[in-house]
């Protein structure tokens, strides 16, 4: 059978350039020994080639200072208090050089947005762990005597003219070695303007959001990239005179909650009536929810209101009623990656709140990390459908 292996060609897809530069051919040799190194064999060739390939571009970026992995964990920091999610830093980490910690992170990362896995990867999967640990002799090794990227060196610090700086938002969006494994699925869908407001990456950053970190310069030339810097619709005044009106009636006839659980289509069109003051027809009793057994409602002054529906179970509110344990240890954890299962403005008030301590990765059962990371996990899962307005 002929030895699998990586080429120039899958190097210089996670690169922002065509023509093959000097030190290219090193860091090509480098993901080979990283591929011929790692034991993870329950997963497909191609997606292992992606931990090797992008394990040596986390190299290259450390050495030519892209500063993406410094913007990464400087904004972990400030989210989590960590540097990278999921696992204890030791004492020995160190900014800006190799470590066991990064190169788990980035093999999860890799593998979690892999979609061969019907089940979600968990971080502390102990073959991962093995695996950083045998990667992280041969990277700290290879950090002292690795050539510098110049091209990548403060790459995102300016742009010529605005096709480039169009060019370099866009492999900034999708195509780097942090960025491609959470957009992959769907990248070549997204207009220009799309990307500037789908956030990318594991933290689910938007461009802007990366610019701002990455940069070393300040990002006001940037800011000439049209949409880039974009700001979400202003509201209406008749819409906005609305939402006070819903959100007066809703604090008014539930005893000053903002939020409230409901049990069935009659408890639901039982509120709409009797504490929104909804009048008592087909158009306004929301017909479409008659199916669903159960539902969260939450106001918001600006906003108006928000409705979901079956995922009661899960929340452990002191004001909701139908909270189940069991259930909630098997399922809640889809509240943080399923698409539309929960609406954001909701799943970060009980992320906060910690309404849902059960969250687990499925089939491992403990759920002191799930609930710790639990807005990660979102973000990374759910991108548009957890930082979308």
């Amino acid at each position: 059978m002929k030895k699998e292996k990586i080429y120039i060609n899958k190097w210089l897809e996670v690169h922002p350039y065509k023509l093959q530069k000097e030190s290219d051919g090193y860091f090509v040799e480098l993901s080979n020994t990283i591929f011929d190194t790692l034991t993870l064999d329950d997963v497909p060739v191609e997606i292992r080639k992606r931990c090797a390939l992008y394990l040596s571009a986390y190299l290259e970026d450390l050495i030519s200072g892209l500063g993406l992995w410094r913007a990464f964990t400087e904004k972990c920091n400030e989210l989590y208090k960590t540097r990278v999610p999921f696992y204890n830093i030791s004492e020995e980490y160190v900014d800006g050089e190799v470590n066991v910690e990064d190169i788990r992170f980035i093999i999860w990362n890799t593998l979690y947005n892999g979609g061969y896995s019907k089940l979600p990867i968990n971080p502390m999967d102990k073959s991962i762990e093995t695996n950083a640990i045998k990667l992280y002799d041969i990277l700290s090794d290879e950090y002292e005597v690795a050539p510098e990227n110049e091209t990548l060196n403060k790459y995102f610090d300016g742009y010529n003219d605005e096709k480039e700086g169009k060019y370099k938002l866009e492999w900034l969006f999708g195509y780097t070695y942090l960025t491609q494994p959470s957009v992959q699925a769907y990248i070549k869908d997204l207009s220009e303007s799309e990307r500037f407001t789908v956030p990318c990456g594991p933290l689910a950053l938007f461009l802007y959001e990366w610019l701002e970190i990455v940069c070393t310069n300040g990002v006001e030339m940037w800011r000439k990239i049209g949409g880039l810097f974009f700001t979400n619709p202003e509201m209406s005044e008749k819409m906005k005179e609305k939402s006070k009106e819903i959100y007066q009636n809703f604090m008014d006839g539930n005893m000053g909650n903002k939020i409230a659980y409901v049990d069935g289509y009659s408890g639901l069109k039982k509120f709409l009536v009797n504490v929104l003051k909804w009048p008592d027809d087909e158009n306004h009793m929301l017909p479409q929810m008659k199916d669903f057994k159960n539902f969260v409602l939450m106001c918001n002054e600006e906003k108006g209101m928000l409705i979901a529906h079956d995922i009661c179970q899960y929340i452990k509110d002191p004001l909701n009623p139908y909270y189940n344990k069991s259930i909630a240890e098997k399922e809640a954890f889809s509240m943080l990656t399923v698409p539309t299962k929960c609406p954001p403005d909701l799943l970060e008030y009980l992320i906060d709140n910690r309404y849902i301590p059960d969250v687990q990765f499925p089939k491992y059962g403990d759920n002191e990390i799930t609930v710790k990371f639990a807005d990660f996990i979102a973000r990374c899962s759910l991108l548009y459908y957890y930082r979308g307005d």
